[in-house]
């Protein structure tokens, strides 16, 4: 019984989703920008938050304390906080209303959470283990060892900042100044509007991004893993 609770209660939102497929997809600006987003932050998260994360694993700096603390700080103080301080230090940059100042916003809000969970997955590998990959090159460390070891922990940063990006309109809408669209933003318009089949489009589109990118995640993760066992036989 608590099972069906459970799986209505997490399918309770799609219901109306399901009774209503829109007839097509339309390539516009603000589909080109999400997808744009979603690729590089993804990438960006993962290389900037493995590559933290193997620092303060590794490092004897005596400032790791204190990077540590900086580095998780976002996770304590609220999104919009953070937003509007980097809105007033960008703004005289000329950065507000640009792809640079949207990209840099949503990069702050996710690559917290990017580190910690990388670090949480390091962590739970252990020192000891890591230690015997130092001797490889950091190419070949990556690719041979961290990344089948983090394959999930990969799967799970990559998602978890596509769902951060799409789940965006305020961050987008006030950065972007009105001028950077994203399926979000334009989402938000449409419903405002009442058209209905653009709003479904673009409800479908934050629904399939996330799901298309896992499954390719997972196959192209699978192949690697097969070509880099293959090399080391």
């Amino acid at each position: 019984m608590n099972r069906l609770i459970v799986a209505g209660l997490i399918l309770f939102p799609f219901i109306g989703l399901f009774l209503a497929f829109p007839a097509a997809f339309s390539w516009d600006e603000a589909f080109g920008n999400t997808v744009l987003y979603v690729i590089i932050l993804g990438l960006v998260n993962v290389w900037l938050g493995i590559g933290t994360a193997w620092w303060l694993m590794f490092t004897e700096s005596r400032w790791k304390t204190a990077v540590e603390w900086f580095t998780f700080l976002p996770l304590f103080i609220p999104v919009l906080a953070s937003m509007f301080g980097m809105y007033i230090a960008l703004a005289p940059l000329g950065l507000v209303g640009t792809h640079i100042g949207v990209g840099l916003v949503l990069l702050v809000t996710t690559l917290p959470y990017s580190i910690r969970l990388a670090y949480n997955a390091m962590y739970v590998i252990g020192r000891p283990l890591l230690e015997q990959t130092l001797t490889l090159g950091p190419w070949s460390r990556f690719g041979f060892v961290l990344f089948p070891l983090l394959k999930e922990t990969i799967r799970t940063i990559v998602l978890f900042s596509t769902v951060i990006v799409l789940s965006q309109f305020v961050l987008v809408q006030l950065m972007g100044a009105g001028l950077i669209p994203t399926v979000t933003t334009r989402l938000y318009q449409f419903y405002a509007g009442n058209d209905v089949s653009l709003a479904l489009q673009n409800t479908w589109v934050l629904i399939l991004v996330p799901v298309l990118l896992y499954v390719g995640l997972g196959g192209l993760c699978g192949i690697w893993i097969r070509l880099a066992k293959g090399r080391l036989q």
